[in-house]
């Protein structure tokens, strides 16, 4: 199923998808701030929070990439396409912790609220069951990733039915969500999708202005993100710098972030495997630490890599001219 669309962009230049190693490096410095938070190292107040936040910026400025791009050079968008590569990509390792969770329940003695972690998490909507006060740990982290795949639900619709007007609507998305977290409080104020999407919304934004500035932009943002953002005590403060700073450092080419491409490449992984392994092990210890990073090394070879190494192979015959003639 394929649907057309006529977006705007920025200039008239076709948008291309290519490998950056400075996106995957903030990757691995938004995991390892999640990481540092969960160890309780001292002077990560707001460590947590910066990290998820980065992650939501680049991850609204890469799906956005990706949707445009294919319009501007297909003419469609191919929306069935999307949904299977988001599953491809999401789902091997995410049922890997599921299962793990689930086995280890089960040797310690299932909690209750574990049948209904596991179902919200494959639903994705664990945020939701955390706004409505339901602890599901060891799976209570993975509100974030409902909250991007709730946002993804509706963000090619909107691509399509806006066009020219997508991004005064971001924009407008940014301002309310922004002044609804502000005014919310608790759990809603926490986990609410409608609290934290102005986060990959500022992502969608800069897929679409596409900046592009010195790269000491990027290292000043690279700063505030590592060293300012996780010493604000204040949420609502610590939010828009750890956003101001992701866009910094995506606008800008900071080669320094390359050296860490590769723990980025692992952070979903990374993440994924953090808490359970934080709760296992006790918070604040190296135990945990080294169980997330070996954990996290298993998943990503094991279930991600495979995957997506097949993944690749059917997309670049899909791409081939004797396979494919007209646009795909």
């Amino acid at each position: 199923m394929q649907i057309t669309a006529a977006m705007a962009a920025s200039d008239s230049t076709p948008r291309t998808i290519e490998y950056r190693p400075d996106l995957d490096g903030l990757r691995a410095v938004a995991v390892g701030l999640v990481l540092l938070a969960h160890a309780r190292w001292p002077i990560v107040v707001n460590g947590g929070d910066a990290g998820v936040t980065a992650f939501f910026v680049l991850s609204g400025f890469l799906i956005t990439t990706i949707l445009v791009g294919q319009q501007e050079r297909t003419g469609r968008i191919d929306v069935v396409s999307f949904y299977r590569r988001r599953v491809i990509r999401l789902a091997p390792a995410l049922i890997g912790v599921l299962v793990f969770t689930l086995v280890i329940g089960l040797a310690l003695g299932l909690p209750s609220q574990w049948p209904l972690g596991i179902v919200s998490c494959l639903a994705y909507v664990s945020n939701w069951t955390e706004v409505a006060g339901i602890n599901i740990d060891p799976l209570g982290h993975t509100w974030s990733l409902a909250i991007e795949e709730q946002f993804y639900l509706v963000w090619p619709a909107v691509l399509i039915l806006m066009r020219g007007r997508v991004v005064p609507v971001a924009i407008a998305g940014i301002v309310v969500m922004t002044l609804v977290r502000v005014i919310s409080t608790g759990n809603v104020e926490y986990f609410s999708t409608f609290t934290r999407a102005d986060a990959v919304l500022v992502g969608c934004v800069v897929a679409f202005v596409r900046p592009r500035w010195p790269t000491i932009v990027g290292l000043i943002g690279l700063a505030v993100l590592v060293v300012l953002t996780p010493l604000i005590p204040d949420h609502d403060i610590a939010l828009p710098f750890a956003m101001a700073s992701s866009v910094a450092i995506i606008g800008s080419r900071v080669p320094q972030l390359g050296f860490l491409a590769a723990a980025g490449r692992r952070a979903y992984s990374l993440y994924l495997w953090n808490w359970p392994m934080t709760l296992l092990f006790g918070a604040g210890g190296i135990i945990a630490v080294g169980m997330t990073i070996a954990m996290g090394e298993l998943s990503y070879r094991l279930l991600e890599a495979p995957v997506m190494r097949r993944g690749s192979r059917r997309v670049a015959q899909a791409m081939q001219p004797s396979l494919a003639p007209g646009p795909s």
